[in-house]
C-alpha cells in the first residue's frame, strides 16, 4: 500500500499479490546471462530473489482520486477464475477487495475502470463470482478499453492462434453485456489533469495513464516495462509482447523524454515501493525507487 498527492489528486496502490514470480531468462528471453550477471549486485535482494533466483513481481493496481471520480486502473488476476493453463492466476482467493477497503474505497465507489491493456493480470477484477454469475465488481462504473486493444484481442480470442485460458468470457464479456463497456480513443481524457498516451508494443493497443495535479506529473506505465531491469536494458521485451521490437522503441522513447524529470513514473508490476524517477545512466536509464 502507499499513498502519494499530486495537488488535490491523490492516488493509492492497491497490492493484490507480490513476491518472487519468474526467472529472468524466461521473462525475457533475450536476455544473456551475462546481462542478468552484470545487473545482479542492485536487482538483488528486493528485485531479484537471491534464494529462488526469481524476479520479484507485484500485481497491483492504482486508484486515483480526483475532486470529480474514483478511478480503478488495471485489476489484477482476480478471484476464482478458472486458469489452468496459468497457474499463477488459477482459482486465487487473494485479499484483493479487503485492500481496497483499506484504502477508503468500495466498489460501488468507483466511477471508472481503466484497464491499461487486456492480458489476463489486467482484467481479473472487472468481475466478481456472485451466485454462480461473473458480475462487474465496480456496479456504478465505465469500464475503459481502448478501441484499438479491444479490436485485436477479439479477433484473437476467436483465432485458433490463441491458446491460452478463455478469461474474457469471465473478465470481459461480462463487462460488455452488462452494458458497462465504453471503447475509447489512446489519447482519450477520463477528467482534469487526466488522460491517456498510446504505448504500443506490448499489445497493440497499450495506453499509459497521465496524471497532472498542482505542479506535480505522474505515469501509470502499465506493462512498457516489468521490471526495473528494462530501464538499465531498455532494448529486453518480454515474452508476453506481442510486437518486441516495437515495445523496446517506445519503452526508449519513454525512457528518454522522462528520464533526469520530476514525473513519478508507475508501473503495473514494480514491487514495493513500484513508484520511482527515471534517472539517466550512462547510455541507459535507472529507476530510482521513491
Amino acid at each position: 500500500m502507499g499513498t502519494w498527492m499530486l495537488g488535490d489528486i491523490a492516488v493509492d496502490r492497491v497490492v493484490e499479490v507480490e513476491g518472487p514470480a519468474l526467472p529472468p531468462d524466461v521473462l525475457y528471453p533475450g536476455a544473456a546471462s551475462e546481462v542478468i550477471e552484470a545487473h545482479r549486485h542492485w536487482l538483488e535482494p528486493g528485485l531479484l530473489d537471491p534464494a529462488s533466483g526469481l524476479l520479484v513481481i507485484s500485481f497491483h493496481s492504482f486508484v486515483i482520486r480526483t475532486a470529480h471520480h474514483v478511478i480503478v486502473v488495471d485489476t489484477c488476476g482476480g478471484n476464482d477464475k478458472s486458469r489452468p493453463g496459468k497457474v499463477r492466476y488459477h482459482m486465487n482467493s487473494h485479499p484483493y477487495l479487503d485492500n481496497l477497503a483499506a484504502a477508503g474505497i468500495v466498489p460501488e465507489d468507483v466511477d471508472f475502470v481503466l484497464c491499461t491493456h487486456l492480458h489476463v493480470d489486467h482484467v481479473g477484477w472487472n468481475t466478481r463470482l456472485l451466485d454462480g454469475r461473473w458480475v462487474p465488481t465496480f456496479p456504478n462504473a465505465r469500464y475503459l478499453f481502448g478501441r484499438v486493444e479491444w479490436e485485436f484481442w477479439e479477433r484473437q480470442y476467436q483465432s485458433p492462434a490463441f491458446t491460452d485460458d478463455p478469461y474474457y468470457e469471465d473478465s470481459i464479456l461480462p463487462v460488455i453485456e452488462a452494458g458497462q463497456a465504453e471503447f475509447v480513443d489512446t489519447d482519450y481524457q477520463i477528467d482534469d489533469g487526466v488522460w491517456l498516451e498510446p504505448t504500443p508494443g506490448h499489445t497493440p493497443g497499450q495506453v499509459a495513464l497521465h496524471i497532472e495535479g498542482g505542479r506535480r506529473r505522474a505515469v501509470m506505465s502499465g506493462d512498457l516495462m516489468h521490471t526495473a531491469l528494462q530501464c538499465a536494458e531498455p532494448d529486453l521485451s518480454s515474452c508476453f509482447c506481442v510486437d518486441p521490437a516495437l515495445s523496446a522503441r517506445t519503452r526508449r522513447a519513454f525512457l528518454e523524454r522522462h528520464a533526469d524529470t520530476d514525473t513519478l513514473i508507475m508501473p503495473a508490476h514494480f514491487p514495493t515501493p513500484s513508484v520511482g524517477l527515471i534517472k539517466p545512466a550512462g547510455a541507459a536509464f535507472r529507476f530510482a525507487f521513491a
